[in-house]
């Protein structure tokens, strides 16, 4: 297991070519699967030098290299193809509770699954009590108390606390996915088939944060 402050800055060494490749900028996520999805490097050809390096690709990360195959498994970051941060995101509890932003977390490194996450007010969230992830906001279920809750079942009841409060309300703004596509156009009245739509693109939260 490692922790994003253990990866992020080490640079990449290919066992093909033996070069080193950039270093890691930072980690993004799949929010649909919340697992790690690829490390983002930058090169050093100027400010903009942006990669990205898919974590199926990387062979091992020790405390001095990430180390990969080669050169080719470093690619151009596609737009809307690339999963979204984790860091610095502001996480909110299912009670509605503001609990702080994200400063640090866990990984799992051969496969990406989050096993804990940390926030700037001192609280450790579990992997597992983790509901959904967009590109700023983290929901997850957590009782201050410690008591111990079936995660499914909170998760089960936050998606129908979501769809009531959803149906039946306008959307204010047009909702895009991150390839700038408008899944759900503004105007349009929340029904069980749009929310479905806006599951399957990834963009329920954006939904959320755009109802009248």
């Amino acid at each position: 297991m490692k922790s994003s402050s253990q990866v992020l800055g080490l640079p990449l060494m290919s066992v093909k070519e033996g070069q080193k490749v950039g270093s890691v900028q930072d980690i993004v996520v799949d929010a649909q699967n919340k697992k790690v999805e690829a490390l983002v490097v930058r090169g050093s050809k100027n400010d903009y030098d942006f990669h990205q390096l898919k974590l199926i690709d990387v062979m091992g990360i020790g405390k001095d290299f990430v180390i990969m195959q080669s050169i080719e498994n470093v690619k151009s970051i596609e737009t809307g193809r690339v999963g979204v941060p984790l860091l610095n995101v502001q996480c909110i509890a299912a009670s509605g509770d503001v609990l702080g932003s994200v400063t640090e977390f866990e990984f799992d490194e051969k496969a990406g699954d989050i096993k804990a996450v940390k926030i700037d007010s001192g609280i450790e969230i579990q992997g597992y009590s983790i509901l959904s992830l967009s590109n700023s906001l983290l929901f997850v279920q957590y009782d201050p108390s410690g008591a111990a809750g079936t995660v499914n079942n909170a998760a089960t009841a936050l998606e129908k606390e979501q769809k009531d409060y959803m149906i039946g309300r306008v959307v204010k703004n047009d909702v895009k996915d991150e390839s700038g596509n408008i899944i759900i156009a503004k105007g349009t009245m929340v029904n069980a088939s749009v929310i479905e739509r806006a599951q399957d693109a990834g963009v329920t939260v954006e939904l959320m944060l755009e109802l009248e």
